[in-house]
């Protein structure tokens, strides 16, 4: 069985079948578009990204992430992410 057949479970892989593995949102360039893969944390904090739409599966976009708050757009919503909860979110690029 090849890789392609069986990718990791927190990366997908492209049209080209190659695994694109799951990073820590802090690696994210500003203007990059990223799906959420999976969320590093317990309930409470699950629960508050879900609140705020950021749920396993969903795209969205980092707009800032200098040196205040890190903020990413989501739809038609901008999100405040404090710096302690984006080390423990992770997402691939798309």
């Amino acid at each position: 069985m090849s890789e392609q057949d069986n990718p990791p479970a927190d990366g997908e892989t492209n049209d080209s079948g190659i695994s694109l593995p799951a990073m820590p949102l802090t690696l994210a360039a500003a203007g990059q578009q990223v799906i959420l893969v999976r969320v590093q944390g317990g309930h409470r904090f699950q629960h508050r990204l879900a609140e705020m739409g950021l749920t396993p599966g969903v795209r969205f976009r980092v707009v800032s992430r200098g040196g205040g708050p890190f903020i990413v757009s989501l739809k038609d919503a901008r999100l405040i992410l404090g710096r302690g909860m984006v080390p423990r979110i992770f997402v691939r690029p798309t």
